[in-house]
């Protein structure tokens, strides 16, 4: 019986994990099949060596977004002179777009560091640290982080190029400049598909009869509109609906090896986006891993889930992954359907794998605006405004905490509104000290 549950467990969370990990991979500007491999090789390497039987590895939004806003404008000109010879950031285009091989290099160098990272924390006893981040900050942050990647997937949906931004006020100005460019169809189809997934979320925890169709939800919407954009032809061609095209199928090409493009020289570039990625990747974990080991009687030592994390993340990085992290959506639902043990997790990746063997021209139709609804209706929860108005009520240093969190990330960047918030904490606790 514990074999069977987990089994369902591994299955279904392996089934929610094939479009998110997707859509999470192009939030951090890699192929989609670079999120596919996160969601595989990582899963199955906290299996081994992590203690949480419930806890989903792979692939997240706020930590896609901390590698895609890290790593802009990293690569040199001897490494993409195709985007410097275009103008570089004037030409309104992103390295990623002209360079995704040495971008992708680059993010799976990142992951190598986090692991690293990660490992020498453990060893040290350094977990400690992340308490200095303090649960407004990483709130506010998060917040802020989830309304930006939310209005990153518009340009799906509307239909028309939206410049990536990670300042909220220049995707608005770009929004509303080119508002008449707006399709019909996407718009359509794409506000259909994001009502539906909200919808079919909220009926899933109302009624436990129907609690499997939550997570089975975006693989429904992608099944659909897969046929859609495949049956009517018009679609594609009269209608602008963007779909994702050829998937490379690990059979056809070799899995590729993320050590091939390492350079020492790049390190230093990337050591924010990695220390970053460490710790808000470490914190959302443990405390997704804490929270379910209390619901069901079991205990997890901090330093051994951060060597989990970080053997993960660094094995990982050489087979082309980059950082992972706990996910809070994929652990409530291998916890709600019944996982007892981390032979769940080797379920789930072992349907990704399946999936990258054999599976990947079937999402050569996929639309784009399903990918762009599953992204916004997994981010829109973490919008935490009800949070902010209880820290105003029982603490106003803690609200304030996660207002600079909150307005850091939206008008700063992400990288210096968390560095911001992080600094006023410190200021705070010395002061209260």
């Amino acid at each position: 019986s514990t074999v069977r549950a987990d089994v369902i467990a591994g299955v279904t969370v392996g089934v929610m994990v094939i479009p998110q990990s997707m859509s999470y991979g192009r939030i951090a500007g890699l192929p989609y099949v670079y999120g596919m491999y996160s969601a595989c090789v990582p899963t199955f390497v906290y299996a081994l060596f992590g203690q949480s039987r419930q806890l989903a590895v792979g692939p997240v939004a706020m930590v896609s977004l901390l590698v895609e806003a890290g790593l802009r404008g990293v690569l040199t000109k001897e490494q993409c002179p195709k985007w410097y010879a275009a103008g570089g950031a004037k030409s309104g285009r992103l390295q990623y777009q002209d360079c995704p091989l040495e971008y992708a290099q680059l993010a799976t160098l990142a992951a190598a560091t986090v692991g690293m990272m990660q490992i020498v924390a453990s060893i040290l006893k350094l977990g400690f640290l992340v308490s200095f981040l303090g649960h407004p900050v990483t709130s506010g942050f998060t917040s802020g982080a989830a309304i930006i990647i939310a209005l990153s997937q518009l340009k799906y949906i509307l239909g028309y190029d939206i410049h990536n931004s990670e300042y909220i006020y220049e995707t608005v100005v770009a929004v509303v400049e080119g508002i008449h460019k707006t399709q019909v169809m996407p718009l359509v189809l794409g506000v259909l598909t994001l009502a539906f997934l909200i919808l079919n979320k909220k009926l899933a925890l109302k009624h436990k009869r129907i609690s499997m169709l939550g997570p089975l939800g975006p693989l429904v919407c992608c099944l659909v509109g897969t046929l859609l954009v495949w049956l009517f032809p018009s679609l594609r061609e009269e209608h602008h609906i963007k779909y994702i095209g050829e998937i490379p199928s690990v059979l056809v090409e070799s899995w590729p090896i993320g050590v091939g493009g390492w350079t020492p020289g790049a390190l230093g570039k990337i050591l924010p986006t990695a220390m970053s990625a460490c710790l808000i990747g470490y914190m959302e974990s443990i405390a997704i891993g804490k929270s379910l080991a209390g619901q069901h009687g079991y205990e997890i030592e901090a330093g051994q889930e951060m060597l989990a994390l970080g053997i993960a993340n660094f094995v990982g990085a050489f087979f082309s992954c980059y950082p992972v992290t706990g996910s809070f959506s994929r652990s409530a639902v291998s916890n709600s359907t019944g996982a007892v043990s981390q032979l769940a997790g080797v379920i789930t990746a072992a349907i990704m794998l399946a999936t990258l063997l054999f599976l990947t021209p079937l999402f050569y139709y996929l639309p784009k605006y399903v990918l762009a609804a599953i992204v916004m209706s997994s981010v829109i929860p973490l919008v935490a405004i009800a949070e902010a108005k209880k820290l105003y009520r029982v603490k106003r240093a803690d609200f304030i905490l996660w207002v600079v969190a909150f307005l850091g990330t939206l008008f700063l960047g992400v990288l210096p509104g968390i560095a911001v918030a992080v600094c006023l904490s410190l200021v705070i606790v010395i002061y209260e000290s």
